[in-house]
């Protein structure tokens, strides 16, 4: 048997929740995190705890485990008893689906409720919207952060406090007031931010690709961003087809002009920025290279070279 009390080869970094019932045995807490794959060898888990003196210790609770401690460092934890708060990190141009998909791998919560509590969550007037096609109200306005969640919160009150934080730095950087001045609705500015977050992997590419956006607007030429296409499949598929542009679908910005129903992602600050303060250019066209980068080009002709030098042939 390997009685090694290092974890090492299962972390992942994440954290997860475990709880530990009232009335579990040690052997029942060793199995408990073997399965959750936070533990190696439930044998060598229990023998931690009794060559330490801990085995009775281990306290009833909910507990924030990392995947790759230590079982010293787990009993530590466990013995200790009670964890009060615990992280839990969106990242930007996340959507609802793969936050609520994140709070249940963490061990947080439930996906389907996080979901069903974002279909119509209109704390803030301005994510008010009668368009029967956005399927999330809350769609765009979780804040991209990392939150700390009393253990034991429910999914709505999650959910409350990301699109509280959405609130607080919008006002904390006096976007609203910026947004009246270019006679915008925070929707529509959410909306466009979220394209661009999803089009730019370098950050100041952002206002860039916000001012071939704005532009395309302007002259009543599609978005065709395939970041739309990507949130009608809710997957990341390497390449859109063409097959793919031609789905019927609201949120397709190839088959309909102007914007899609509704944010397709949380966008960062920055990107909220990039749209009210666009890069002015005469480009209306960009392709990603190999790296992530974009090169922007003014016409269809230049455009399709561009591709071609980058994929070769068509």
């Amino acid at each position: 048997m390997n009685y090694t009390g290092s974890n090492k080869d299962l972390a992942t970094g994440s954290p997860y929740l475990i709880t530990v019932e009232p009335g579990m045995t040690t052997a029942d807490i060793a199995n408990l995190l073997h399965k959750q794959k936070l533990v190696k060898t439930p044998e060598a888990f229990r023998l931690e705890a009794k060559f330490r003196g801990l085995e009775r210790d281990l306290q009833a609770g909910r507990y924030e485990i990392t995947a790759g401690m230590s079982n010293s460092e787990i009993v530590e934890v466990l013995s200790k008893g009670q964890v009060q708060r615990v992280r839990f990190t969106v990242p930007e141009g996340f959507t609802v689906v793969k936050t609520a998909k994140k709070i249940e791998a963490e061990g947080l919560g439930s996906a389907e409720k996080f979901i069903e509590a974002a279909r119509n969550y209109t704390p803030y007037p301005y994510m008010e919207t009668s368009d029967p096609n956005v399927i999330y109200k809350a769609e765009g306005f979780i804040f991209p952060s990392t939150y700390m969640f009393d253990i034991g919160m429910n999914e709505k009150d999650m959910l409350a406090m990301m699109v509280k934080e959405f609130n607080t730095q919008m006002n904390k950087e006096n976007i609203p007031e910026e947004a009246e001045k270019q006679k915008m609705s925070i929707r529509d500015l959410v909306n466009m931010a979220a394209l661009v977050e999803m089009e730019a992997v370098f950050k100041e590419e952002q206002p860039r690709i916000a001012g071939v956006f704005l532009r395309r607007l302007e002259i009543y030429m599609p978005i065709q961003s395939d970041t739309t296409i990507q949130y009608i499949l809710g997957t990341q598929k390497e390449e859109i087809t063409i097959a793919d542009t031609r789905i019927q679908n609201p949120y397709n910005t190839y088959q309909n002009p102007g914007l899609p129903p509704g944010p397709i992602s949380s966008p960062g600050m920055s990107a909220i920025k990039a749209v009210l303060n666009p890069e002015k250019t005469e480009y209306l066209y960009f392709v990603a290279e190999k790296d992530g980068h974009h090169r922007f080009t003014k016409t269809y002709a230049e455009h399709l070279k561009a591709i071609e030098d980058i994929h070769g042939p068509q």
